[in-house]
């Protein structure tokens, strides 16, 4: 057994307002929790006694909707072109020649990061521009949101993405001023290209998950739903689980239908363990916002567009019906308003076809809603999955693109809990650079833009507010409240200690706070 005391405990359980202590038992489970004296009489001789020395515990982080694998293979074998390493078009495609060097002609090379209005170039990237890393290489190169690919020449080939080739539904080929492709893939357009986009190897995607998760431990996040994975990826994933070689507790979605075709993959085997939990499918309902393209009322500006409705809504609603009936749980990507009135209103005839008020459904970002929109989420229980930490990696593409009238309603935190949702924090990396819960807490108090500016100040929510929604807020959204989440005796004893405390520490010091440990199920997983 171990005992934890001297320090600041927050225990994300209003029956356990202050603890003086917090007991771990040898099963890896919180025993008891309270005064010194009520714990140590709960403790057994030996136990081992951890000093906390006034810093401060709380339960691991949860981010409720990061792409695991995806940041896996960035720290392992994709090119990182996030802004820190290639700052600008040429800086990336130096990268991309740098990797092409060590490859044989015809592999090919994948990465992802850039942001066109972080380049100063202020533009995506073409064909022609990935051409000057290589012509005998194909290349693909993801944007930071993950729903547009810039292909080079070669790669165009083997897709076979010509002038002729017809935009797919939900999607859009980008083409130059001869109508050639120039390039950029958007949406469902990207599917063309994965199609001929050779997988990882098994062994090279369990090594990536294996490296996110160490990653996210140093963060102090010691669970996360993957929101994306696909029959490839729920293999891995078991046999990881079945090897003990997750270090992260996952709630994995799987995709009912991948970008790139009319194909449905079928619903997933239903499997939840102490590591891995499968019980919710996702959709996508529409675009990004950092890229104009959720779908919303009014035309962008710089774009003039209105996004992409990924599905007409018969086809989705049918589609999310079969999973209903057969009681899984759905996160879909939503975040325009015009999405957002789609998904919502398939929700409500979910529920009055078959009233299952055990199925919270959640909507993954919750970009743009309207008071009725929160209304009538509250009405059904939906759980909120949105990014504070947005605001702080991507908000100049908000005020750049977005209308001024959808600004107040940007990620509205405030106005999701004032209407009553559950509201899990998460950061969505890699689609952000930086996935530290205490990036996303920050900027759930301060809403600051990388200008500086504050967007919406508004929508701020509590430090307190903001700590719930990344450790109870996931672990409700998963269906995983009964174990994690919180120090509350019979829970998993997945913690962190923080260096201060984030519930007093000023918003532009919170970034100063280190995590010093990490346990997962009472053992140290992380030491700094």
């Amino acid at each position: 057994m171990q005992l934890f005391h001297n320090g600041t405990i927050h225990a994300i359980d209003p029956r356990y307002p202050a603890p003086e202590a917090v007991l771990v038992g040898d099963d890896g489970r919180i025993t008891a929790a309270g005064t010194l004296s009520d714990v140590e009489a709960a403790a057994r001789p030996g136990t081992k006694r951890i000093d906390l020395g006034g810093r401060t515990l709380l339960p691991g982080f949860n981010d409720a909707h990061v792409h695991i694998w995806k940041m896996g293979l960035l720290l392992t074998i994709q090119v990182d072109a996030r802004k820190g390493l290639a700052p600008d078009i040429p800086a990336i495609v130096r990268l991309f020649r740098e990797r092409a060097a060590t490859l044989p002609a015809g592999a090919w090379l994948a990465g992802r990061g850039y942001n066109e209005a972080d380049l100063p170039e202020r533009r995506h990237l073409t064909r022609h521009d990935l051409d000057a890393a290589s012509t005998e290489h194909p290349i693909a190169l993801t944007r930071t949101c993950g729903h547009m690919i810039v292909a080079n020449t070669k790669a165009l080939e083997l897709a076979g993405i010509t002038a002729d080739t017809p935009n797919p539904p939900g999607g859009v080929i980008v083409r130059d001023e001869h109508g050639e492709p120039a390039g950029l893939l958007q949406e469902t357009a990207m599917g063309l290209l994965n199609t001929v986009l050779p997988n990882p190897t098994e062994a090279e995607m369990a090594a990536a998950i294996q490296a996110a998760n160490r990653h996210q431990l140093r963060l102090g996040i010691t669970s996360a739903t993957d929101p994306l994975l696909t029959p490839f990826h729920l293999k891995v994933y078991r046999q990881l689980e079945a090897e003990g070689g997750l270090h992260v507790r996952v709630n994995g979605m799987p995709i009912r239908r991948p970008d790139g075709g009319t194909e449905t993959l079928p619903l997933p085997e239903r499997f939840v363990s102490d590591w891995l939990r499968i019980d919710t499918v996702k959709f996508f309902g529409d675009g990004g916002l950092s890229g104009a393209t959720a779908a919303i009322s009014e035309p962008y500006k710089v774009t003039r567009e209105t996004g992409v409705l990924r599905f007409e809504t018969e086809e989705l609603a049918d589609l999310m019906w079969e999973a209903h009936a057969a009681g899984f749980r759905i996160g879909t990507h939503a975040i325009g308003d015009v999405t957002l009135d789609q998904v919502i209103g398939i929700y409500e005839g979910l529920h009055q076809r078959q009233p299952r008020p055990e199925l919270r459904h959640r909507i993954e970002h919750l970009g743009l809603p309207s008071a009725e929109h929160l209304r009538r989420c509250r009405a059904l229980n939906l759980i909120a999955v949105p990014q504070t930490v947005f605001l702080a990696a991507l908000g100049g593409n908000f005020k750049r693109y977005l209308p001024d009238s959808f600004i107040p309603r940007c990620y509205p935190v405030r106005a999701m809990l004032d209407a009553g949702l559950t509201v899990a924090l998460s950061s969505d990396a890699p689609v952000v650079p930086d996935d530290n819960p205490l990036v996303g807490m920050k900027a759930a108090l301060d809403r600051r833009i990388p200008s500086g500016d504050m967007l919406a100040p508004e929508q701020a929510i509590t430090a307190a507010e903001a700590l719930y929604a990344y450790t109870m807020g996931g672990a409700i959204a998963s269906g995983d409240d009964g174990n994690r989440g919180s120090l509350t005796p019979g829970k998993w004893a997945d913690m962190v200690i923080l260096s201060g405390d984030p519930l007093t520490t000023p918003p532009d010091a919170l970034l100063d706070l280190r995590v010093e440990q990490t346990y997962v199920g009472g053992k140290v997983a992380y030491a700094g």
